[in-house]
């Protein structure tokens, strides 16, 4: 069975952030694009527009020293809705994270609109990034 386009769209997204790109990532989300994502600070919980998602990405590869990793497990899409599966791997200070996180995102005309970020483990994963 042939993947869907918004499947195959999130892939992009997972494989440009995975190499660096963000910009190219970028293209992929509205202007006005939200993603959720739990922590223990309120104000790191919603990120709103592609400038706050730029910082989103860049403060989890500062807080992991460079070394954050998300391989593809699986990608699920419709016209509507895609929810990619990642193993977010990184190392800091003697201190590894390894979990699976769930994306999901509802898809409109500019692209990946509101997304909320699940990681498998939130306590691990709140530590490693805090």
């Amino acid at each position: 069975m042939k993947e869907h386009a918004n499947a195959r769209r999130m892939r992009v997204v997972a494989e440009s952030v995975a190499r660096g790109d963000i910009v190219t990532a970028l293209r992929q989300f509205p202007e006005d694009v939200v993603l959720f994502s739990p922590s223990w600070r309120q104000e790191d919980r919603v990120h709103r527009g592609r400038d706050a998602i730029t910082r989103f990405f860049g403060r989890l590869q500062e807080r992991s020293s460079g070394t954050m990793t998300a391989a593809v497990v699986d990608v699920l899409g419709s016209d509507n809705h895609v929810v990619i599966f990642l193993r977010v791997t990184a190392t800091r200070d003697g201190k590894q994270l390894d979990v699976l996180v769930a994306h999901f995102a509802t898809v409109g005309e500019g692209g990946f609109e509101r997304n909320w970020f699940l990681p498998s483990d939130v306590a691990a994963w709140n530590r490693f990034f805090r």
